[in-house]
């Protein structure tokens, strides 16, 4: 049974967000009006610290929590290449994160449209070895939802391409693996799908790809080779457009923990802390991601 927090969540995902990504035609506008939104949407995580690292084309924002513990969550925001930040996920990111005993990292990759593919998989490969400098890859995770969740699985195929070592496991909530819009769900809940709108999604994708073909396996995770992926917890919405892009992708990867939920919009883990449906994906995601990383918490040097 739907908690009652998850309805009214649910109703401001459908009366609220989704308009406004149907309606803001600029994505710098709508980036800034989702920004707005998660100042008070997003319920912070006590005890939380926040720093910053700089990169010649991007900030990385860190959170850290008080259970972090030596491990690292790598956490790439969703928003259709086009919008949202390391703002609007810190939270979300950080209760995942103190979950697994990490801090996170959350990279303001470089968006779209002023900042088309392959922008954003650069800016991701490239703070991905920047953690290799500070932590061992058996103790990163690599998380991300929707268009972030495409960035994570880009990732995986660019460290195999290059011969870095791959992570220790993956966080994939509701991940964007099919960018030519094949998949069954994108027409059957075109109109259902709680938060995205059709013309968004037809809108933001076009500013990303200006011109490179969808079907590319180094854009689209589903033309890819996966083989080389680490162990990954999955999560979907039954009724979302992007069902059919996480249980293909769940037939896909070598090793997969996969999860359907009912009820719930795109990504309603944003809601952490305050529904519980928010919480126990969030915490299934952390259980199955523990299993893959260290025991020992790392040591602090004499």
């Amino acid at each position: 049974m739907t908690s009652l927090p998850q309805k009214l969540f649910n109703g401001f995902a459908r009366y609220v967000e989704k308009p406004l990504f149907a309606h803001i035609a600029n994505q710098t506008t709508l980036a800034r009006v989702l920004d707005g939104l998660a100042v008070t949407g997003m319920r912070p995580l006590r005890g939380t610290k926040c720093a910053f690292l700089q990169t010649p084309n991007f900030r990385i924002r860190r959170m850290i929590p008080r259970a972090a513990q030596g491990n690292l969550l790598l956490y790439f925001h969703g928003g259709g290449f086009t919008v949202g930040s390391s703002y609007t996920h810190r939270w979300l990111a950080a209760r995942i994160a103190a979950g697994i005993g990490a801090e996170a990292w959350l990279p303001d990759y470089r968006l779209a449209p002023a900042h088309p593919y392959p922008a954003a998989p650069d800016d991701c490969i490239a703070a991905y070895k920047l953690a290799l400098t500070c932590f061992p890859p058996e103790r990163i995770v690599l998380g991300g939802d929707s268009a972030g969740g495409t960035l994570v699985l880009n990732t995986v195929t660019r460290l195999a391409a290059l011969g870095l070592p791959q992570p220790a496991a993956l966080a994939l909530l509701s991940p964007l693996t099919d960018l030519a819009h094949t998949s069954p769900s994108r027409t059957a809940f075109r109109d259902t799908d709680m938060l995205l709108p059709h013309k968004w999604v037809t809108r933001c994708m076009p500013a990303y790809l200006a011109g490179c073909d969808p079907k590319d396996p180094d854009i689209s995770p589903a033309y890819a080779d996966l083989s080389m992926a680490p162990p990954a917890a999955l999560h979907v919405a039954t009724g979302e457009m992007l069902y059919d892009d996480a249980a293909q992708l769940a037939e896909t990867l070598p090793d997969v923990d996969f999860h359907t939920w009912t009820n719930v919009p795109h990504v309603w883990q944003l809601a952490a802390g305050w529904t519980k449906e928010a919480d126990a994906s969030v915490e299934q995601l952390a259980e199955m991601l523990r299993a893959h990383l260290p025991e020992r918490p790392v040591q602090p040097e004499n």
